[in-house]
């Protein structure tokens, strides 16, 4: 499933660098990710919450692109985005920020991810699975919920996607174990409302 040979690092760093180079769109910045596929896009969008750094503002579009691009993953579609979101501009500075944070996690936990379970990865069902998955956390990352609440669902974008592009069942499997803790949070805050869960949380 893996879109190339380059690792993962390699390639963020050329996407740090890309983002550094001057003003930043959002199509400019797709058009880079596109050719890894799907499953890059998505890491690269859920990537920046799993930092201290804020992103106001950013949350919302880039959950809407994780849910396209997810949901074109699992139709077997190529990534797309409407046209009028191209010209969107990025806060270039905090998105290199989010990258070089994201680039030094990822070199430190890297070897911990390769191919394993092939039986599995192989599996046809797999690609959509984890397309839908990803989907239904870009949809949490888009709601217009309380600061703090991000790092969750980009928890599960990011390993599915990393799972999808080292062909890896155990960091899949986690992932989705992280998209199915989403789903019942959310599931729960539908029910009993954000403030009950909250107090929940934190007893």
């Amino acid at each position: 499933m893996q879109g190339d040979n380059q690792r993962l690092s390699d390639s963020l760093s050329n996407l740090r660098d890309l983002a550094a180079s001057g003003p930043l769109t959002l199509g400019r910045f797709l058009d880079a990710l596109n050719a890894r596929g799907h499953a890059f896009v998505c890491l690269i969008l859920g990537f920046p919450f799993l930092t201290p750094i804020p992103l106001p503002g950013v949350s919302i579009p880039f959950g809407v692109m994780i849910v396209v691009v997810a949901f074109c993953m699992a139709a077997g579609l190529p990534p797309w985005m409407p046209a009028s979101w191209r010209d969107k501009k990025l806060p270039a500075e905090l998105v290199v920020k989010a990258l070089e944070f994201a680039l030094k996690v990822l070199r430190k936990i890297e070897f911990l991810i390769k191919p394993r379970g092939q039986i599995f990865m192989k599996f046809p069902g797999v690609t959509r699975i984890s397309g839908l998955a990803m989907a239904f956390c870009g949809g949490i990352l888009a709601m217009p919920l309380p600061p703090g609440t991000n790092f969750p669902p980009a928890l599960g974008v990011v390993l599915i996607a990393m799972g999808v592009l080292e062909c890896d069942s155990v960091i899949l499997g986690i992932g989705y174990l992280v998209a199915a803790i989403n789903a019942t949070v959310i599931g729960s805050i539908g029910l009993f409302g954000f403030e009950y869960v909250a107090r929940l949380w934190h007893s």
